[in-house]
């Protein structure tokens, strides 16, 4: 009893803890063309050249194109999705669906009506 206690306890080997396994970091393309070819830039151009307003295509395939390739060199970009993600933000300004040209011509509509409205009772032209 006395021999047990002095001898060093034989650890059983714990299992070994597995690291955790990260998803692959996304990374940025080689270069534009690479980029081009992706599934992801090719469903992005496809979904942005069929957009219509008022029955026309709003953005040409090579304007959308050309927009790509621009934005891929922007250094702070460092994946393809934040790419995507940028350019989206940018064709939804210029094409006015990001909300702020309807609401700002609400804006202009009531405005314009005050200053009618005050004009008669004023009784100035």
């Amino acid at each position: 009893m006395f021999l047990g206690q002095l001898r060093p306890k034989v650890k059983q080997p714990e299992e070994e803890m597995k690291p955790v396994e990260k998803p692959p970091a996304v990374m940025k393309s080689p270069d534009s063309e690479a980029f081009l070819e992706t599934a992801k830039a090719k469903k992005f151009v496809k979904k942005w050249t069929g957009k219509k307003k008022d029955g026309k295509p709003v953005y040409t395939k090579r304007g959308i194109i050309a927009l790509l390739k621009s934005i891929f060199q922007i250094p702070g970009l460092s994946t393809d999705d934040a790419v995507l993600e940028s350019s989206e933000e940018l064709l939804s300004m210029l094409g006015g669906m990001d909300g702020l040209t309807g609401f700002l011509m609400g804006w202009k509509a009531k405005s314009e009506g005050l200053i009618k409205a005050l004009k008669t009772v004023v009784g100035g032209k």
